[in-house]
């Protein structure tokens, strides 16, 4: 499971996720963290490999993906019973983002 921290305001607020890019961790997002969680529900994740998710024998063997990412993602929606979420990313690549949940 991914390392992750929950900021609650309650059932009827929307959740906003936050995923750094790679080689970051979730520490990045202290500025925003403050003005996002007077209004929503906050989930702040580390990635696979990255801050206190401490999976890199994973990423060493091969396993790093952006599809492996996207699974412990969802995986960490799942577990959270978090159904629907808005995402505030960060990444050096400007690539494309789709995530299809059907």
């Amino acid at each position: 499971m991914l390392y992750h921290k929950t900021f609650e305001l309650g059932p009827d607020r929307d959740w906003v996720v936050f995923v750094h890019g790679a080689g970051g961790s979730s520490s990045i997002w202290f500025k925003q963290l403050r003005a996002y969680r007077e209004h929503f529900n906050v989930l702040l994740l580390d990635l696979r490999g990255h801050g206190q998710s401490n999976q890199l024998q994973q990423v060493v063997k091969g396993h790093y993906s952006f599809r492996a990412v996207t699974e412990d993602i969802l995986r960490l929606l799942d577990h959270l019973r978090i159904p629907h979420a808005h995402f505030v990313g960060s990444s050096r690549d400007p690539g494309k983002v789709e995530v299809d949940r059907s």
